[in-house]
């Protein structure tokens, strides 16, 4: 009898041996399909974003007759007379500063105008505040193509056409309301209670913008800068309808322009001129890119 209890109990510790193990086992299984099903889209997005990039740098690396000759992604025979043509043509040099600046004064403008209205919006109290701001961003629903016709008979109006400081004007405008929005939510999770803190010691309301809120509203700062930078970058369509000479055009009207005399596409060289002006962008993101992170997620609560 003794014999058959003490079997009975080795098999039991046996049998839920092994049930741990198959427990075991279907959590690492478990754990490995959660892996997999978040690894799977990522690894989806990153072919979707860096494959285009790729394939144009490709094509910039090869000659005209290549391009449809040789459809291998490494080329057989890379070359760079594409880059070099793109970097000595007259127009580049000219259309390359002037997205510069216009990029820049267009992201100077934007947060000039954005802190204090979205300041306003998240710290007063008043009728019609939450419909007033829905209205600013309503603006930015409209699509460029039609603004192109009213934008360009006011410019004309005003005297305004073909001028880096219309471009600038114009493309704050767009990113605005967008702007005004993300910054209205990022300070909204600014605790009052530093500001009331600065005003009990004196502080005027100039200075709590100055040395509390803006500080800590860095991340979205650099965010919106980002954001207004890119909206100038690459716009084309304002730019078609607001300038007639290189003297304020901008890259991608650059780009539009690099055709052959008998209207034939220069892909090498327009793969080119898309990576040399994309180059610079990805730089200034790599190294802010952390601030841009926190201000988009800072800013979409509310």
């Amino acid at each position: 009898m003794g014999h058959r209890k003490l079997m009975a109990t080795q098999t039991h510790t046996v049998n839920q041996q092994k049930d741990r193990q198959i427990n075991q086992v279907l959590k690492a299984m478990v754990r490995l399909l959660k892996k997999v099903w978040v690894w799977i889209p990522l690894a989806l997005l990153a072919v979707w974003t860096i494959g285009p990039i790729l394939i144009t740098l490709s094509i910039s690396l090869k000659t005209r007759g290549a391009v449809f000759a040789d459809p291998q992604l490494i080329p057989q025979d890379p070359t760079l007379a594409a880059y070099r043509d793109v970097i000595t043509r007259p127009g580049f040099r000219e259309a390359f500063v002037n997205s510069l600046v216009v990029g820049i004064g267009t992201s100077l403008l934007t947060l000039l105008i954005a802190v204090p209205a979205a300041y306003a919006f998240a710290r007063f109290r008043f009728k019609g505040r939450h419909l007033l701001l829905l209205f600013t961003f309503l603006p930015r629903l409209i699509p460029g193509l039609g603004l192109m016709v009213p934008l360009y008979r006011l410019a004309v109006a005003v005297g305004a056409l073909d001028n880096r400081l219309t471009l600038v004007v114009v493309f704050a405008g767009t990113i605005l309301p967008l702007a005004i929005w993300l910054l209205v939510g990022f300070i909204q999770q600014i605790p009052r209670d530093i500001e009331e803190a600065g005003n009990v010691d004196g502080t005027t309301f100039f200075q709590r913008i100055r040395y509390i809120v803006l500080p800590l509203s860095v991340p979205a700062l650099f965010t919106i800068g980002v954001l207004a930078f890119r909206e100038a970058w690459n716009e084309f369509d304002l730019v078609l309808a607001l300038t007639r000479s290189p003297d304020a055009r901008t890259l991608p009207y650059e780009l539009f322009l690099i055709t052959t005399g008998t209207g034939l596409a220069n892909n090498p060289g327009q793969a080119a001129f898309a990576i040399l002006t994309l180059l610079p962008f990805i730089f200034v993101y790599l190294r802010i890119e952390r601030y841009i992170v926190s201000g988009l997620t800072s800013g979409s609560l509310k």
